[in-house]
């Protein structure tokens, strides 16, 4: 009897739990990795990987990476035994994956370093070290979201904004070099880390140029953008006598540093800028810190946008999806994988 009850439990549960966006539903076509591979000079393409907001190390690169193979039906190889220290707390990772059309060749840039020993301070907090007793949810929520993903975004826009941005420069820089001017840049980034890429690159100037201008194929998981931006805003107008604030790289008020930067490529004098680049983003309804992209502050400047509604856990009982798994899951979601490497609709190029 006892068996039966908690089969029946056990299914009741199952019931209650759904997945809404799984399949994933896009308001849009676009081109997949595959798609930019085939058509590339040389059949060869670079692919920038930039993780976001929590504790990030190697594991997060082989798990991505074989996300990707696996949608390809490829397999990768590494290119080196180990990591460079490409800047000091940013590690570069290096990959390629071999397809039949051709190579993708996958730099991605771990930067958790830079905020790891400050984020220590609020080790004591952890749940296993307190004498009291939390909730177990409540527990997975301070110790990941609060005590390590959160901080992330305090550290970056407060007053180490300006040297991570120059290590993030740097990484780039070499992450990117040797790379010819003609070749497509695919870039896949996430939450906190595609608003350091973006505002990094504005800072770079001239030597940035030329990485904006191949940017070709934008795949932004977890956007936080719009929330990320209002710390580059005004909030009060300073008073009279007021020294002015060190303005942030963004755009003009209101704006953002992705629209900056989608301004600088539509301003370059080159073909490959004046080609029109692919901007998808991924979205969990369910995350409480996603944003979708608002397509007409972002189309007149060159870009095919498209949202992509995911699910990256079950919702439970219509009313709660994981904060943790909400947030922090998309590039190991296949849906997210299959369709950053194969497009939608699914390409005739994916085997």
């Amino acid at each position: 009897m006892k068996r039966i009850l908690a089969v029946l439990a056990c299914a009741m549960l199952v019931g209650c739990s759904s997945m809404p966006y799984r399949p994933a539903q896009a308001d849009g076509a676009f081109p997949g990795l595959v798609d930019f591979v085939a058509t590339a000079p040389g059949r060869s393409v670079d692919v920038l990987l930039v993780h976001g907001m929590c504790t990030h190390d190697e594991r997060w690169v082989v798990d991505t990476v074989l996300q990707l193979s696996s949608a390809l039906r490829a397999q990768a190889q590494s290119a080196s035994a180990a990591p460079m220290a490409v800047a000091e707390g940013i590690q570069l990772f290096e990959r390629t994956i071999t397809l039949r059309q051709g190579e993708l060749r996958i730099k991605a840039l771990v930067w958790s370093p830079l905020t790891t020993p400050l984020k220590h301070q609020l080790d004591y907090d952890h749940s296993d070290r307190l004498p009291a007793v939390r909730a177990k949810l409540n527990a997975r929520a301070k110790d990941l979201l609060m005590n390590d993903c959160i901080p992330d975004a305090l550290i970056y826009q407060g007053v180490s904004r300006d040297a991570i941005q120059q290590r993030m420069a740097q990484a780039i820089l070499r992450a990117t070099e040797g790379a010819a001017s003609e070749a497509p840049l695919l870039v896949l980034s996430a939450s906190l880390g595609s608003k350091i890429l973006f505002d990094t690159l504005l800072r770079m100037d001239v030597a940035a140029q030329r990485t904006i201008d191949r940017i070709a194929y934008l795949v932004m998981a977890a956007n936080q953008i719009p929330l990320l931006a209002l710390a580059d805003q005004q909030a009060v107008a300073p008073g009279p006598g007021a020294r002015p604030a060190t303005p942030a790289a963004t755009a003009a008020p209101g704006g953002d540093s992705l629209q900056a930067v989608l301004r600088k490529r539509r301003a370059a004098a080159t073909p490959r800028a004046a080609r029109k680049l692919t901007l998808v983003a991924f979205s969990d309804p369910n995350d409480l810190l996603t944003y979708t992209l608002e397509r007409e502050r972002y189309a007149p400047l060159g870009v095919d946008v498209v949202n992509v509604l995911v699910s990256n856990a079950p919702t439970w009982f219509g009313l709660l999806e994981r904060p943790d798994h909400a947030h922090g899951n998309y590039l190991l979601n296949p849906d997210v994988a299959r369709m950053a490497a194969c497009g939608q609709p699914h390409s005739a190029r994916c085997e």
